[in-house]
């Protein structure tokens, strides 16, 4: 029993000890309260962190954001999903105002913008589609009123 407890106050102490902060190259790593313990290693596991009120949650792998990132505002409602690949935006991402309406949907190919975004009104009607390869503008950009009538239109096709 005493030694149960000896490893729980010792798990429990160092999980208050250990914090993780970002090096000079952007990694994450340990920077632990107890000199010489993991310090400067490269960190792994979860990550939940407030900063100007958006609480973020994410998964680091050898000091990189690895996987499901979501980000929430400070009434806990979720304000925006989606997934890292090496540290960078990758595949869908999510965006939601305050009431929980989808207020954009975005793309990404391993932190370049790519296929075709959308953004829409606090109501969820579209107002803006736009297109992206490799990062860069392409096809038609449309952009419609709130009543739902196209405003707008730019061709991207051959901008390259």
């Amino acid at each position: 029993m005493k030694n149960a407890l000896i490893l729980f106050l010792s798990v429990v102490s160092f999980g208050f000890l250990n914090s993780q902060t970002q090096n000079d190259k952007g990694l994450y790593i340990n920077d632990n309260a107890t000199p010489g313990l993991f310090n400067g290693e490269l960190f792994n596991g979860v990550i939940s962190k407030t900063q100007n009120g958006i609480k973020s949650e994410f998964t680091v792998k050898e000091g990189v954001i690895e996987g499901e990132a979501t980000y929430f505002y400070a009434s806990g409602k979720l304000m925006e999903k989606g997934m890292f690949t090496k540290g960078q935006k990758d595949n869908k991402w999510v965006r939601f105002n305050e009431n929980g309406t989808t207020s954009a949907i975005a793309f990404y190919n391993v932190g370049k913008k790519t296929g075709t975004w959308l953004v829409f009104d606090e109501t969820g009607k579209k107002r803006f589609e736009m297109n992206y390869n490799n990062g860069e503008k392409t096809g038609v950009w449309t952009n419609w009123d709130e009543n739902g009538a196209v405003a707008g239109t730019k061709d991207y096709s051959h901008a390259n």
